[in-house]
């Protein structure tokens, strides 16, 4: 790049600014726009000026460690901006908004006073102060559950700010974009996502999208400062171009640096940052569970109502037709009470708040254990959705293969080389592999290193780019000799729409200008009308020499799955004013040097990985920028075409065939009215997408076109992609995932997962979650529709028979325990098994309660309905329930045992219950498959245990129930273990014979209608939507003044 630093007189004054406020106000969209931003850089010295004050250099940078840890000091860090988590106490105090909650304390606080009225304060306090404990107890447990998951979303968080950058510190180094401080000067390119503010000081071609700060899509040129001034210094207008750089903006076009002047909260995105709400909104899994825990909490709240009017009916005949005692009296109050109680404690129990959160809690447990296995989680309802996926559109380079580049082939001289021949230089001509090196250093922007002692290459930057760097580099070329330089004129950096890269240089030679080339190997060779042949004498290059190469050494290349890289110059008069032609002409007219074949070794894991996506019912494409045969031969090499087997007409297609047959993209309406992209000719779409596995030479345009097609067929799709082109078809996907190690930062900010290692392999390992996490919720449902199903049933007939619930409040308190908050643990944390990957994908019209489902929960609820039945009607005539002698005067009911051994059996035939409910498969009867995979669920269920046995044997008073002997205990496990028994049995019914039960609707529940539901309203609302509601007007405010004031 041409030096175009500004040169300020070493003599000259300049301002000096005292506080890191002031270069705060250079980034003010309106100081830019009215010039006096630039003005102001220019009064405190200009760029080099503003480098001597931050102690930093333009050409070396800051180079010591402890100027850099001075300026870290002095002008802060750039950590990433987040907020304060809630604190513990906060999500105590946001569980007691829960509306059914509120009121049962305070009806616990008047049974309590009525309670010390009639039995004086010794023993009269127990019941109320018991509810209270419980209360306590749920509302403690369950805040402990949502501070743990709100610390994992915390460290997700982090995690994403985690990324590389490179800055020249005495030379171009990589480091965490933590690490950038002020004064530093950043390398950036096409694709960058700029992490600070800062002063443009060189670029070509600079193109920004300043849209995420302003709003507007137009693309903003960027100037350095230097040519900034020229244009002042000759009267040009500069109002549309600026050298300042935003942070959270996007470099479309050209590479460059920039001085750091800005970092962390300093930042524009920083202060934006700190005022945007950072909450997690709903994932469709939870929208859908929000209509079925809509339908099962209308079920309970009409139980409770009947309940209610059953014991009221109870109390009135007790008082008006056996005249027990009178109406208006403590008596009459206190069971009064104690039925408004029951019946708010059912609606306690029965209304599954918990239910849409406990997708969360399988999310938090998932995307922690997602990281570990390299997929990095940007949006949670990806991971819910990639167990649909049913189509993998893959890029290539990184992904199936290893992006360890290497020259293994070159055409240079006339003459092929292969393998070790290529470091014989004796065998070529000395002008050929100065030209070609001079080519390889001048034009190129990466930055690989080399290790003095091992001699091994790090690849930093465009892995093509150091396959060439590290060639130039054996004909003993050093790439950092040629960079920085005052030769080069102008530089075009590569696209995927160009598909190469030109650079122009002043040749020291004869002070002509030399234009070099690069890129695909078809494009660059139409373009040459000569070549460089034996000894470097140059040859007209004709259309039968030019198929001559083309059949010979780019095609016989890449069926060797090589891909192929052309390298061509040309010279101009030294009078040309380069950086006024038209970038389309600048490279044509070229003469030939050399065409490298690139080895990139497919990853050892992939052909079994694509195998595994066959059996898992998803189909695997290729997009791909290479050319056709090297396509194919790759995708043959890792099995997404099938060797020794005819292809189909569409199976390998280029992009442009592909988008020339189905007509590209048009506008639509959908369902509301809202327009769209659709595919123009679905019939010929739909045709080609059963056929196609590999598209070459494919734009993303044509990747783009590609997704909007499947999922308009109702697939549900998946993306990789790495570069800056390929973020609209990363956002159209169901499920984008970008390149960690390669993508461009557009491509991760518009993709939902980051593959941290770039392997294909972790797709599948997304997939693998995916399903676990359907399967996991599955699991809770199960065992939660069959608690519900049982409680309200038994707690009904009890009050219409027995005069009385079977379960007081206090212990539905327990079992509402036991069914939200350690269920949701126990369940929603299971491992995924392989076997997932075994069966097809789900549909996006699949019913999350399957028939399967619906055959365990009725299974289940008709055994321990029974058994709960005896239990309350029979149980006496066979064994003795007889109240214990020490219980005899201390106003126990005489039923005491009963309703005790009654509570004890309904919580073990729960625990029983949940050891069935973690087998989904149809074909699994054995309820102990995978029975130490999960080590929580057991920690759990022992914890459930123990609690239960001490409340029977020690809660006395406290929970109104009475101790039972060893041989009650071994009768309550054993219609536990009946129930395992029972639902082994009740899986030999047919599957078919519960297709059609289906006993609640599963409708989604839109976001913002959410807040409206029964549920929401009779229980507090989830902690998402909680937050959102109560921050929301206050962020709307905050931005707007934000965007005012700052932009």
């Amino acid at each position: 790049m041409k030096q175009q630093y500004s040169k300020q007189e070493n003599s000259k004054d300049f301002e000096e600014f005292h506080h890191i406020e002031e270069l705060k106000e250079l980034f003010l969209l309106n100081s830019i726009n009215d010039g006096s931003s630039f003005q102001k850089v220019v009064k405190l010295g200009g760029d080099q000026g503003l480098a001597k004050q931050l102690k930093s250099h333009l050409l070396k940078g800051i180079d010591s460690e402890a100027q850099v840890q001075e300026n870290r000091e002095k002008f802060g860090n750039n950590d990433p901006i987040e907020k304060e988590p809630a604190q513990l106490y906060e999500l105590i105090l946001e569980c007691f908004g829960d509306t059914m909650l509120q009121i049962l304390l305070v009806a616990a606080l008047v049974s309590t006073v009525i309670g010390i009225i009639n039995e004086g304060v010794k023993t009269g306090w127990t019941e109320g102060a018991t509810i209270f404990l419980a209360v306590f107890l749920i509302v403690s447990i369950t805040a402990g559950n949502n501070y743990l998951k709100e610390r994992q979303f915390q460290q997700l968080r982090r995690k994403l700010d985690d990324g590389m950058i490179q800055v020249v510190r005495g030379g171009i180094v990589e480091i965490s974009i933590k690490e950038i401080v002020v004064g530093d000067i950043l390398q950036f390119g096409i694709g960058d996502i700029f992490p600070v503010d800062g002063l443009m000081i060189q670029g070509s071609q600079i193109k920004v999208d300043e849209s995420p700060m302003t709003g507007e899509s137009d693309e903003i040129k960027k100037l350095p400062f230097n040519e900034m001034t020229q244009q002042q210094l000759n009267n040009k207008d500069h109002h549309h171009y600026s050298p300042f750089l935003i942070s959270g903006t996007r470099c479309l076009d050209g590479n460059g640096y920039m001085l750091v002047l800005q970092v962390g909260q300093n930042t524009i995105q920083g202060q934006l940052k700190l005022l945007l709400n950072q909450d997690n909104p709903p994932t469709p899994l939870q929208q859908k569970l929000e209509g079925v825990a809509e339908n099962i909490g209308k079920l309970g709240t009409l139980v409770a109502i009947l309940t209610f009017i059953a014991l009221m009916g109870h109390l009135l005949y007790d008082v008006f037709v056996d005249h027990k005692h009178e109406l208006f009296t403590l008596l009459s109050l206190q069971l009064i009470i104690e039925a408004f109680m029951i019946g708010v404690t059912i609606i306690v129990v029965a209304v599954p708040e918990g239910l849409p959160l406990a997708v969360t809690i399988a999310l938090a447990y998932s995307v922690g254990k997602m990281k570990d296995e390299q997929n990095l989680v940007k949006n949670l309802a990806s991971c819910e959705i990639m167990g649909g996926a049913n189509n993998i559109c893959s890029d290539k380079t990184g992904t199936l293969t290893q992006n360890i580049m290497q020259v293994t082939a070159l055409w240079i001289d006339n003459h092929n080389y292969l393998n070790q021949e290529i470091n014989i230089t004796s065998k070529i001509s000395k002008q050929s592999i100065e030209v070609m090196s001079e080519s390889i250093c001048y034009n190129s922007i990466a930055n690989p290193t080399k290790d003095r002692n091992t001699n091994r290459w790090t690849q930093i930057g465009n892995k093509t780019e150091c396959a060439l760097i590290e060639l130039a580099d054996n004909f003993g070329f050093k790439y950092s000799n040629y960079r920085q330089n005052d030769r080069i004129l102008r530089q075009i950096p590569f696209s995927s729409k160009r598909k190469k890269m030109v650079t122009a240089i002043l040749n020291p030679k004869n002070q002509s200008i030399r234009i070099f080339s690069k890129g695909a190997s078809e494009i660059i060779l139409q373009q040459c009308f000569r070549y460089v042949s034996n000894n470097g004498a140059e040859l007209p290059l004709d259309k039968t020499k030019k198929d001559d190469i083309l059949h010979n050494v780019i095609e016989n290349f890449a069926s060797h799955s090589l891909r192929t890289i052309a390298i061509a110059y040309k010279d101009l008069e030294p009078q040309t004013h380069v950086h006024q032609i038209n970038e389309d002409e600048i490279d044509k007219d070229l003469t030939l040097i050399a065409i490298a074949g690139i080895r990139d070794p497919i990853r050892p894991d992939v052909a079994e990985s694509i195998k595994q996506c066959t059996r898992s019912g998803v189909t695997v494409r290729m997009v791909t920028g290479d050319n056709i045969i090297t396509a194919q031969s790759i995708a043959l090499e890792c099995g997404i075409l099938e060797k020794n087997r005819a292809q189909q007409e569409f199976e390998v297609i280029e992009g442009k065939r592909f988008r020339d047959l189905v007509g590209g993209l048009v506008n639509a309406k959908n369902e509301e009215g809202n327009e769209i992209k659709v595919v123009k000719n679905m019939q010929i779409f739909q045709k080609i997408s059963k056929e196609m596995k590999v598209m070459a030479r494919a734009s993303p345009e044509d990747k783009y076109l590609l997704v909007t097609g499947l999922i308009q067929e109702g697939n549900v799709v998946a993306v990789t992609g790495d570069g800056t082109n390929d973020a609209p078809a990363l956002k159209k996907a169901d499920v984008g995932f970008a390149m960690g190690i390669t993508g461009s930062d557009v491509a991760k900010d518009a993709a939902d997962i980051i593959l941290i290692d770039d392997n294909f392999s972790s797709i599948i390992t997304a997939m693998k979650w995916g399903r676990n996490i359907y399967d996991c919720i599955r699991k809770f449902i199960q065992f939660q529709l069959t608690v519900n199903l049982v409680a309200l049933f038994m707690s009904f007939t009890g009050a219409v028979i027995l005069k009385q619930s079977p379960l007081n409040a206090i212990e539905m308190l327990w079992v509402n325990l036991i069914m939200d908050t350690f269920a949701s643990l126990a369940l929603a944390t299971e491992p995924p098994s392989i076997k997932v990957l075994d069966r097809q994908p789900y549909r996006r019209t699949d019913q999350i309660v399957s028939p399967t489902m619906y055959r365990t929960i009725v299974g289940a609820s008709l055994y321990q309905i029974l058994v709960l039945t005896f239990i309350l009607f029979l149980l006496p005539k066979f064994i003795d329930c007889s109240i214990p002698e020490e219980l005899i005067e201390q106003k126990y009911p005489k039923n005491v045992v009963q309703m005790s051994i009654f509570f004890q059996a309904f919580v073990l035939m729960q625990v029983f219950n949940s050891i069935s409910c973690r087998q989904l498969d149809y074909h699994t009867r054995n309820p102990f498959a995978n029975f130490c995979n999960n080590p929580l669920f057991w920690v759990v269920q022992t914890i459930t245990v123990i609690v239960q046995v001490l409340l029977i044997q020690y809660g006395g008073k406290y929970v109104k129930v009475s101790h039972l002997t060893l041989f009650q205990h071994l009768l309550c496990v054993g219609f536990g273990i009946g129930g395992i028994v029972f639902s082994i049995l009740f899986k030999f019914i047919p599957e078919q014979l519960c297709q059609k039960i289906h006993l609640f609707r599963e409708e989604e529940i839109k976001t913002e209608k959410m807040d409206d539901t029964l549920t929401s309203k009779l229980r507090r609302k989830s902690t998402m939507r909680l937050h959102t509601s109560q921050r929301s007007k206050h962020d709307i405010g905050s931005l707007k003044k934000m965007s005012s004031d700052k932009l």
